[in-house]
């Protein structure tokens, strides 16, 4: 009597090749094993920091923009975010809290005082998304914010980056 049929052991190796892929995609700097692949196929994972006001949108259906006009004016926001009551420094400070509760995520270095970026892993194969966050102040003490999440590998995001956007402007109106 075998411990294991055959099929048992291929489902087993297959699992823990899964898992090992797992966390070698998770592992090391902000991008895991993503940014030895990116090094050998010369694709730029850290897609460095947005410009909003230069901002042109991708063809590939990857990416996702909340901003008010004026600080796109050359993309097509996807969705126009509210103006909160509070100061650009305090609704960074709110989000950065926030944020402290969202699985897989590091941040990257400041660009300014009001420029946050982040990046987030998908669950399964770690595929990194890069988001730029600029905190913008209008008058009399409240502030809006322009976010652009794009995914820094694949063609398609299944409406991940769009998701994400949404989910961070309802944590910002808490």
């Amino acid at each position: 009597m075998k411990l294991f049929p055959r099929r048992g052991l291929i489902y087993l190796a297959a699992a823990a090749i899964l898992g090992l892929v797992a966390m070698g995609l998770s592992s090391g700097a902000e991008f895991g094993l993503w940014q030895r692949i990116g090094a050998l196929t010369g694709t730029r994972l850290d897609l460095g920091p947005v410009d909003f006001q230069t901002l042109t949108r991708r063809a590939s259906p990857n990416d996702s923009l909340a901003c008010p006009q004026d600080a796109c004016p050359q993309a097509r926001a996807d969705i126009d975010p509210p103006v909160y009551t509070s100061s650009a420094t305090r609704l960074k400070e709110r989000l950065r809290a926030a944020l402290a509760q969202e699985p897989r995520i590091t941040e990257l270095a400041e660009v300014s005082d009001l420029h946050l970026r982040f990046v987030q892993r998908s669950f399964l194969m770690r595929y990194p998304d890069v988001v730029d966050m600029l905190f913008l102040p209008r008058s009399s003490g409240s502030a809006t914010i322009a976010i652009y999440s794009r995914s820094a590998v694949g063609h398609s995001d299944l409406g991940v980056n769009r998701a994400r956007l949404e989910r961070w402007l309802e944590l910002m109106s808490r």
